[in-house]
């Protein structure tokens, strides 16, 4: 087996680095991101395939492009540790001498490694959303990647693509598929805690197996499932830039792949955020899609106007 970056002359191919860099110095971090991510998304199996002595053909534009990932995604990883040495004293760190026959180096600030870091981040992950479309376009070809974890997870939702998370639900994401892969539990727990109980178990499952199985829809499941689509987008979206959600990320202080989703607020002075506003409005699209069908979906019409089962609403009684 070799593999994917063996060298520094091939890191050097995918990121800016010093020629004179030992290669042993990067190793563990370029290890760390093959097994931390792209065996994730590619699978062993079709890591293999990229890392066998000789490469077959059909390999070999997916080879280069994992090289352009893997190398920013190592060095991202390992900026903090490969900015300091560890010796008997611990952490140092390099200092100039004044001159006086030294390099004449001296460690970056914090404020450029960070943005080192973030320049890093961007390009690995841009690469690696690049990989996934190539996978996506070229499936056929690579009937390993079938295995990987990415790959079996992919039909598991109503919404079950990038494309459709962004097409159909309305919400913005720049159709990347490391997005919509990070949103996955998120809207898992959406389909349990709203459209389970809104639309019935029964009526749920049917729906779900007519999705996964491609089958034809009647007009009226068409209209609910769209605005199912856009209600798990919008409540997804509304999740994740709420501002609890921004704090709790930021104190973590983990590597992590950080989604972009662009916030829209309906109401700054309230806060109030218009993917929340979008998602009531969707609940109530699918309430009144179920109560325009319910005869055909099988289930009983519902009347908003009579639920009283919930603590945040009251009867207020004047005298």
């Amino acid at each position: 087996m070799r593999a994917i970056i063996s060298t520094t002359e091939q890191l050097k191919e995918t990121a800016k680095i010093n020629a004179k860099l030992p290669f042993e110095v990067v190793q563990p971090f370029i290890q760390e991101a093959r097994d931390v991510y792209l065996v994730r998304y590619l699978g062993d199996e079709l890591l293999e395939v990229l890392e066998s002595e000789v490469v077959p053909e059909r390999a070999e534009k997916l080879l280069a492009k994992t090289r352009r990932c893997l190398g920013p995604l190592a060095l991202w990883l390992g900026n903090a540790e490969m900015s300091v040495r560890i010796g008997d004293s611990g952490f140092t760190v390099a200092k100039s001498d004044g001159g006086q026959g030294g390099a004449g180096y001296v460690p970056a600030s914090d404020t450029k490694i960070a943005k080192v870091e973030e320049t890093l981040e961007r390009r690995a992950f841009n690469y690696l959303d690049l990989i996934l479309e190539y996978l996506e376009k070229n499936a056929d070809l690579f009937p390993e990647w079938k295995e990987s974890r990415y790959y079996t997870l992919r039909t598991g939702n109503y919404i079950q693509s990038a494309i459709q998370f962004q097409e159909q639900g309305l919400v913005d994401i720049g159709y990347s598929r490391l997005t919509f892969e990070h949103f996955r539990s998120a809207m898992s727990m959406i389909e349990v805690r709203f459209i389970e109980k809104i639309i019935s178990v029964p009526l749920d499952k049917t729906l779900r197996k007519k999705i996964s199985s491609a089958e034809g829809f009647s007009p009226a499941e068409e209209t609910l499932i769209l605005n199912i689509r856009r209600f798990i987008a919008c409540k997804t979206a509304e999740i994740h830039t709420s501002e609890q959600s921004k704090i709790n990320r930021e104190t973590t202080g983990k590597k992590e792949f950080r989604p972009v989703i662009r916030p829209i607020y309906a109401d700054v002075n309230y806060t109030g955020n218009w993917f929340a506003d979008q998602a009531e409005f969707y609940l109530a699209e699918i309430q009144q899609t179920l109560n325009d069908n319910a005869t055909e979906f099988g289930i009983e019409p519902f009347n908003p106007a009579l639920d009283w089962n919930s603590r945040e609403k009251k009867i207020i009684i004047a005298f």
